[in-house]
Formats: structure tokens, C-alpha cells, sequence
């Protein structure tokens, strides 16, 4: 005895799948450094699906302790750079016929032993970083947007007789806040590398209208001014960018 059984499967595939799209990288943002060495931003796996301002994050992060340790290199080498500046300049009296130039070739054979005086890779060093700090500005102000857009998409009329609701809607407009918080505090850092940023231009004669993020981070509370100040931060920046050669 034999039973035929029939099942109906639903087989259309036009109904809606919900999928979130993963955007590939753009490529790894690295930084060139003296000497020839080179800063790599890393793909944290552990910290779930990587994004292009998570790299840049990384690699900005990176750049604290490395600076740490060159901030003094950094500022003997302006000394040298001044010192040689003035010597340069100084008349040439009967005294200092024989100082002044010991100095000059002193110090040019200081500058063969210091990777750090060769103005190219001074050059590529500071275009990569101030490049750096675009991308992440650029990322600050995606997110202060998305913020505020979810801001204004809390509506709490009609949440009176239903007080779940009006918790839940006060509890995320607080989370908001917070995450608004956190991205101004995210701008303090960025002032100390804009001292470096400047000792580095310093070096290699470039005079550079950088901008004050203390003075920018320290208007937290009017968020329209600092967007406004951020963007124009950014269009600053990027002019100095393609100022720079190479």
C-alpha cells in the first residue's frame, strides 16, 4: 500500500529578505614615518565588523605613545633648525670667522646622522597625519548627525497613558545625549597633535594656520557652532594638505 503525500511549499523568492550590507574597506590608512618605518592601522575582529573610522580611529589612537616619545626628538631638532637659522644669518665678523662655519658643518653632519631632518619623508609624515585627522573629523561629524536625526525621531507625544513607553523613548533620548557627549570629548586629543603637527611644519619651513580644537571642544554645548567650526576645520585643513609638495 502505497500513500502519496504532497507538501505545498511556498516557494517565492520575491518576498523582502532583511539583510545589512557590509561595506568593504576603502583600503588601510597607514602613516610613513622617519627613517623609512611605517604606522599600519589594525583590523580588530574581535571588536566586530570593521568600518573605515574604526581603521582611522586605530591608527589616530597609535599616534599618542609615538609621539609621546618623539615630542622631545622633535623639539631638538627645532633647536638645530633655529640654530642653523642664525648662524646662517650672523654677519661675518673676524671673530666668528672660523666658529661660524665649524658650526654650520657640524651641524650638517648631524643632519646626515638624523633621519628625521630629511624634509621629504617630514613632508610625507605631515600630509598622512593631517590626511588622518580629516577622515576622523569627517567620521565625528557622520556621527553627530546620525545623532541628531535619531534626536529629532523621538516623539513623545501621546505617551501619557502609556509610561513603558515614555521611559523607553526618555531613557533613549538620554543614551543620545550621552553619545553626543563622547563624540565632543573626542575632539580634546586632537589639539596636542596639532602642537606636533605644528613643531613638524616648524622643520620644514611651513608656516600652517591649524585649527584650535580646545577652543572648538570647549563649545560642547552649542552643537551648531561646533559643526559649523568642525567643517570649516576640515576645509582648513585640506587646503593645507594640498599646499604641502609631494
Amino acid at each position: 500500500m502505497s500513500t502519496d503525500i504532497s507538501l505545498d511549499i511556498d516557494t517565492d523568492t520575491s518576498a523582502a529578505i532583511p539583510c545589512i550590507e557590509l561595506k568593504a574597506l576603502s583600503g588601510i590608512p597607514t602613516i610613513p614615518l622617519l627613517g623609512g618605518a611605517e604606522l599600519n592601522a589594525f583590523v580588530d575582529l574581535a571588536s566586530g565588523p570593521t568600518s573605515d573610522c574604526k581603521l582611522n580611529l586605530n591608527l589616530l589612537i597609535q599616534l599618542g605613545p609615538l609621539f609621546a616619545s618623539m615630542a622631545c626628538l622633535f623639539k631638538i631638532l627645532n633647536v638645530i633648525s633655529k640654530i642653523k637659522d642664525f648662524a646662517s644669518a650672523v654677519p661675518d665678523p673676524t671673530k666668528l670667522a672660523t666658529s661660524v662655519p665649524k658650526l654650520l658643518d657640524a651641524i650638517a653632519q648631524l643632519e646626515g646622522c638624523i633621519p628625521a631632518l630629511q624634509i621629504p619623508n617630514l613632508i610625507a609624515m605631515l600630509k598622512h597625519i593631517l590626511l588622518l585627522i580629516i577622515n576622523i573629523l569627517l567620521c565625528f561629524l557622520t556621527q553627530v548627525d546620525s545623532i541628531l536625526k535619531f534626536k529629532l525621531s523621538i516623539n513623545m507625544d501621546g505617551t501619557d497613558d502609556n509610561p513603558v513607553l515614555r521611559d523607553t523613548l526618555i531613557c533613549a533620548s538620554n543614551s543620545a545625549d550621552a553619545a553626543m557627549s563622547n563624540a565632543m570629548s573626542s575632539l580634546k586629543p586632537l589639539q596636542s597633535l596639532m602642537m606636533i603637527i605644528g613643531i613638524i611644519a616648524g622643520l620644514i619651513g611651513q608656516s600652517l594656520d591649524l585649527p584650535d580644537f580646545s577652543a572648538i571642544a570647549g563649545g560642547a554645548n552649542d552643537i551648531e557652532k561646533t559643526v559649523s567650526s568642525i567643517k570649516s576645520a576640515v576645509q582648513g585643513l585640506k587646503g593645507i594638505v594640498d599646499s604641502l609638495p609631494g
